[in-house]
Formats: C-alpha cells, structure tokens, sequence
C-alpha cells in the first residue's frame, strides 16, 4: 500500500499537538507523504502566540499549514452553504479529505501520545480486509460510553454490525438506561434511524478514511454530509458513518490502545475539558511540555527571533481586545 496523508485540526495546546505529531513521525514516518495540519480561526485562551512556536518545533516534518476562514467548532454550516467551498473548509478534516491525492487518510486528534507503529497496523489491517467488501474507514467504532446497548451488554465496537434492535427494542434501552444524549436518541428513532446505533461512529481519534470512497459519496461530488459535522446532533462522523455503512461500505474495528493514548497528560482521559478549564488546559501542557523535553523532542531554548514574534502577536491581540471592550462599554 501506497503512502498516505494525515490531518489534524489545531485548536490551542501546542504542546499536545508536538507530542502527536513528533511521536507519530517517530513511529510512522515511512507510511506518510503529507501532514495537513489546519489551525482553526479562532483559538483558545487567545493562544494565537504559540503557532509560531508549533511551527518551530515541527519545522522538519512535511507539513502544510491550512488556514480555514471559517470556525464551527462543534457545529456545522447550513447545508445551502456547503456548495461554498471555503464554508466546506470550516469543517473538521474537511480541506484534507479533499485535497489529498492519497487511497488514506489518517486523522487524529492534537492530544495523543503514539508508542508504536499504529498508523503501519492500521494500513495492513485494512489491506488484508479488502477483500472482503470496500473499506470505508478504520479505526475505534463506537461512542460506547454514551450508548445504552454498551450499558446493556448487547453491544460494542466488535459487536456493532450484527446487534440490530427493532425501533421498539432501541426505544426501550434508552428508557432503560437514559443514556446522556437520550433526547437526540428519541429524535433519531422517531426518524427510523436505528441501525447503526445513534452513538456509532468512527472515531477521530486515530482513524484512516478512504478518500476515493469518501469523496464519491460525500458533498459537493455526493450527497453524504461531510465528516467534520454533527447535523443530527451526535458528533462527528456519526451520520457520515451510518450513511456508508447502509451503503454497503465496511468499517473496521480498530482500537488504539495500547499504540496510543488519548489525552495522557490530563487526569481525566479526556481533552474536551481543557477547551473551557484554564487550569486543566494548563496542567496538561505542562505535562505535554515536559515529556517533550525528557524524551529530548523539542530543544530546552528556542530563538530570540521566535521569542520577539511571539511578545508581538501577543501585544496585539491584547490591544484587540482591549478595544473590544472599550467598544462594548461605549456603546452598552
């Protein structure tokens, strides 16, 4: 199999994100050709100093830098703006998964730690299952810890193709177990939508995505809505997910433990918190920071150059706001 591309989404922590991609190159390098790396329009805590400071650390990988003029975060355009490419681009991988001219993908969060070839296991997986049915997308099926079925025993990622419940039956675990997204639940089974269940996905943690495949069947050439949004009030890739796999597309279930670990310098496993605690996000840069400095993956000093730049966008965006506030004062 040929080499593939990698996308990754930067929203804030730096450190994190050199932790992904250092310690992915490390292991993986021989499989990939490019690395999109998008940073997001708007970023957390007004982080807007450390990109170049991210740039310095990465400055050997083959990286290309996408600027999106559009940020959703969890959201998602209006389908009518999805004709407009830029619009299109706002979403998660979305400028990769068009661009890149590779059969894979491989997508991933900014805040994981791979100890081993993951991304090299994934692709040999994949060649070998080919033969049984076109391979969508590999990786960690299933929101299980928001599912009711998981809740139940009756289901997981291994399981999610062959347990498929009658509207009844999905209705009746979610009154059961009251799952934390029950109300999108009721909504989607209201709509017949029972199979795959409403919490099935690929994960973005760690996953390869056939991009032949995705671009053939997804928005603007097809008429899937894209990956990188939640239109049905789940997350990403999950509507995505059910409309391939109802079209007879196989996805692999692939877990990424113990190749990789999410989020290992935040005490909860997860990265989401840090987006609104200071303290957690903090915390776990720290961590980040200092695994990169042990490990010897990023230099102790950086240039005063680099130093220079970083005070200059900081000051700026300081003056930004402080305008901004100034304004809504004024005008308040």
């Amino acid at each position: 199999m040929n080499q593939i591309d990698v996308c990754i989404n930067y929203y804030g922590k730096p450190y994190h994100t050199a932790v992904t991609l250092l310690t992915l190159w490390k292991h993986s390098s021989k499989h990939i050709h490019k690395i999109y790396l998008v940073i997001e329009k708007i970023q957390p805590y007004y982080q807007y100093d450390a990109i170049p400071l991210l740039k310095y650390y990465l400055k050997d990988l083959p990286i290309e830098y996408v600027y999106p003029q559009y940020f959703y975060y969890s959201g998602n355009p209006d389908e009518s703006w999805l004709s407009d490419p830029e619009k299109r681009y706002g979403l998660k991988y979305q400028y990769a998964l068009e661009k890149s001219d590779k059969e894979f993908l491989f997508l991933s969060h900014n805040d994981c730690l791979y100890e081993d070839d993951l991304l090299g296991k994934m692709l040999l997986k994949a060649k070998n299952e080919s033969g049984t049915g076109t391979v969508a997308g590999i990786g960690m099926v299933g929101q299980c810890w928001n599912c009711p079925a998981f809740s139940a025993r009756l289901c997981d990622g291994s399981r999610f193709e062959t347990f498929v419940p009658t509207k009844e039956e999905l209705k009746e675990l979610v009154d059961t177990y009251s799952p934390p997204r029950a109300h999108i639940h009721y909504k989607l089974i209201d709509r017949e939508i029972i199979h795959p269940l409403p919490e099935c996905r690929l994960n973005e943690y760690a996953c390869l995505v056939n991009v032949p495949v995705y671009r053939e069947n997804v928005m603007p050439t097809g008429d899937v809505l894209p990956f990188g949004g939640s239109w049905h009030g789940t997350d990403w890739g999950a509507i995505w997910f059910h409309s391939l796999f109802n079209r007879g597309y196989k996805f692999i279930n692939f877990p990424f433990e113990p190749h990789m670990q999410h989020a290992p310098f935040s005490n909860n496993g997860s990265g989401h918190r840090a987006d609104t605690e200071f303290d957690l996000y903090k915390n776990s840069e720290d961590g980040a920071k200092a695994y990169l400095l042990s490990n010897s993956l990023i230099p102790k000093d950086i240039p005063f150059a680099l130093k220079l730049e970083r005070q200059v966008i900081k000051t700026k965006h300081q003056i930004r706001n402080t305008l901004i506030k100034v304004k809504v004062k004024l005008v308040g």
